[in-house]
């Protein structure tokens, strides 16, 4: 990801000259309108696990963002005031600066810049927008990818999910290192997660102070931080909608 100060002068070049005040207006707009959006779209509340786990995790304001793009949302054109979709991720953008968060910095510095192009803009709102939904094509991994296998843990469990963002995998990582009660029906969809990890040589062991303990072919791994996750969560979004 670029220098932090080169995003945001970008964004700021992008929403052009607008005074603070209104732009915090337009930001909170925004936000209440992603907000709103995964409610709608999320659905009913399931009885699966799995689909529980991300059903009560929004996804980043960026994706949903991305949908509302997709879907031609009139809302969104009553929001934005004549502006474009970039200039949307363009104030997501500076309001996620604001807030520290360098996940949602980056997932919504992403399709701003692909947005200079509609065409590739569309395609990317298209590929977010179907995986929200259960309907993105599995990401196909090449069995000689050179990728550390944590990398490709964490691609399966995107392409099971539709999720690539660090609070949606972290709560299936939780789910992993979690059996069900004696008493609790088995989540096959779960299951057969946690059937391909193992084929894989990865076991998932818990969760310590925001780091993921995992072994692999029986051996324990040095913990991997947060934002190492979140660094390869981001290369596995670019080969998947990039």
């Amino acid at each position: 990801m670029p220098k932090l100060s080169h995003i945001e002068s970008e964004a700021a070049r992008l929403v052009g000259r607008v005074p603070e005040a209104k732009r915090r207006v337009f930001q909170q707009a925004l936000i209440e309108l992603c907000d709103a959006h995964w409610l709608e779209i999320r659905g009913p509340e399931p009885a699966t696990s799995l689909a529980h786990a991300l059903w009560s995790v929004a996804p980043p304001r960026a994706d949903l963002l991305a949908d509302l793009v997709a879907a031609g949302d009139g809302r969104l054109d009553e929001v934005l005031q004549g502006r474009n979709a970039a200039q949307g991720f363009a104030l997501l953008v500076l309001a996620e600066i604001e807030r520290g968060n360098a996940e949602g910095i980056r997932l919504a510095h992403d399709p701003m810049m692909l947005f200079d192009s509609p065409t590739a803009g569309a395609r990317y709102a298209e590929g977010v927008a179907a995986a929200l939904r259960g309907e993105g094509k599995a990401l196909q991994l090449h069995p000689h990818a050179s990728k550390p296998a944590l990398w490709k843990a964490l691609a399966c469990i995107a392409a099971h999910t539709g999720r690539c963002d660090l609070a949606a995998v972290m709560r299936v990582i939780g789910l992993l290192v979690t059996r069900p009660a004696g008493d609790q029906a088995a989540d096959e969809a779960l299951e057969q997660l946690r059937k391909e990890l193992g084929e894989a040589g990865v076991h998932f062991l818990g969760i310590d102070d925001d780091h993921v303990c995992f072994a692999l072919h029986g051996h324990e791994r040095q913990p991997a931080g947060a934002k190492q996750l979140g660094e390869m969560l981001g290369e596995i979004r670019q080969g998947w909608w990039g």
